[in-house]
């Protein structure tokens, strides 16, 4: 993670999908995988949430298909009950609808403090279990694309890097 520039530590893409199964087999056709593949907002997901504060809460329900590309993570999500997902795909179609940047603990609230100041502000968050944060950015101040930020402790990176993606 490069200190002080939190825009620089994208981590992952997260593209808005119709159909995962054949978008994961067009990637695989490319070459990209393997996947890793869970449903979002059950807990056999990885993603054992406390709290989520924005548009259909704690009842979001996603098809998600995680890869590795190059670097950083492919992220697919076919909505199941996800209103900004869903909202993406009406108004976009398929595409990338957020970019996920790792912030370290100390700068996830200051980073969002300071978009604030700046008007940018954020149209939701969440808490896992585990302690991670989430918030996503404003789409209309960010050129139509969700910046999302999580603040993921060390152990937790370590915890992803042995599972070969990191998100």
């Amino acid at each position: 993670m490069l200190p002080g520039l939190p825009f620089a530590n994208i981590a992952h893409l997260g593209w808005a999908v119709r159909d995962i199964e054949q978008t994961v087999k067009n990637f695989e056709d490319m070459g990209l995988g393997p996947w890793r593949r869970y449903i979002l907002g059950e807990a056999d997901g990885g993603h054992d949430f406390e709290m989520r504060e924005y548009e259909g809460g704690m009842d979001n329900r996603c098809k998600v298909a995680l890869a590795k590309w190059g670097t950083i993570v492919i992220e697919l999500f076919e909505p199941i009950s996800f209103p900004l997902v869903e909202k993406f795909l009406e108004s976009h179609g398929e595409g990338i609808w957020h970019f996920g940047y790792s912030v370290s603990r100390e700068q996830f609230e200051s980073t969002l403090a300071e978009m604030n100041e700046k008007g940018i502000g954020i149209i939701g968050r969440s808490q896992y279990k585990n302690g991670v944060r989430m918030a996503f950015l404003d789409p209309s101040k960010t050129g139509g694309i969700v910046f999302q930020l999580h603040d993921c402790p060390p152990e937790m990176e370590d915890y992803f890097d042995t599972m070969g993606i990191m998100v």
